[in-house]
């Protein structure tokens, strides 16, 4: 079968021909964009008339965290965290895609459809939210599980390093000690758009790792704050993630990464002046 050149990044269509590729069939000839413009995903039916999810990405080379992350979220996650089934997994590199597009990998996954949709439409919630009480008590179960997993070891969030850089955009906390005590297991984008209600699955499993001791409860807090009725649930919910040292240290990362962000994207610019004022009640 020949696809499409990747170098020509016409990604609707080599979506369309890696649902044939796979025997597959597209329900729609315009998938989703995803980040970096090298992502499309969309729904699909399998031949056994199972509805599906098949997402497919274009990378520069067939290694590193983002392009193992599904497949060992799959591999290593137990039933207690909530995710999409991942039914299939492929991928071309160099002569095994098409001649010309040697300098591209690309990746495919299919999964099962959600059968909730996201709580919005955006990282950053804007309007209030209110899933069930079971919902919430998947998620805390859910996130409990993932920080009991051994920390990876070559698979990082945000190192010490990156963590000692948090001065620079937040000079407040000059001569504060940052030093992370606790490294735990985490998702790593724990937002609003990553979680499905009522029926709660935890999707994007790229970028999961090693990152402080609640990060994951920070990430949603910090991306709750414009509804401070949701920001107050998560508090509640996570009280033992966000409390004491590691907590408030997970959440001023979390703060200096959304300021670092809204110098360069308008939708972190947004959550910054929410970020900023939690920050004065966090020192």
């Amino acid at each position: 079968m020949t696809l499409p050149t990747p170098s020509l990044l016409d990604l609707d269509t080599y979506w369309v021909r890696a649902a044939h590729y796979l025997g597959v069939r597209p329900d729609t000839m315009t998938p989703h964009p995803g980040s970096g413009g090298h992502v499309r995903s969309g729904p699909v039916t399998t031949g056994e008339g199972v509805p599906a999810w098949l997402r497919i990405w274009l990378a520069p080379q067939a290694e590193g965290g983002v392009w193992e992350g599904p497949s060992l979220a799959a591999h290593l996650f137990d039933e207690r965290v909530p995710r999409p089934i991942l039914f299939v997994e492929a991928a071309w590199t160099g002569d095994d895609a098409t001649p010309v597009a040697r300098e591209w990998a690309v990746q495919i996954h299919l999964y099962e459809r959600l059968p909730s949709p996201p709580l919005s439409p955006t990282p950053v919630l804007t309007d209030p939210v209110d899933p069930p009480r079971e919902w919430w008590d998947e998620l805390t179960e859910a996130n409990a599980a993932l920080r009991d997993l051994p920390p990876h070891p070559e698979r990082w969030i945000i190192t010490q390093a990156g963590v000692d850089r948090a001065p620079r955009v937040l000079p407040e906390l000059e001569g504060e000690d940052l030093t992370v005590e606790r490294w735990e297991t985490a998702h790593g984008d724990l937002h609003w758009a990553n979680l499905t209600a009522p029926s709660l699955r935890i999707i994007d499993w790229e970028g999961w790792g090693t990152a402080p001791a609640g990060y994951d409860a920070a990430v949603l807090h910090t991306y709750a704050l414009p509804v401070p009725e949701v920001a107050r649930r998560v508090r509640e919910e996570f009280a033992e993630s966000l409390g004491g040292r590691d907590g408030r240290l997970a959440q001023i990362v979390v703060a200096a990464e959304v300021i670092h962000s809204a110098a360069h994207d308008d939708l972190h610019a947004a959550l910054e002046p929410f970020v900023r004022d939690w920050l004065k009640r966090l020192l």
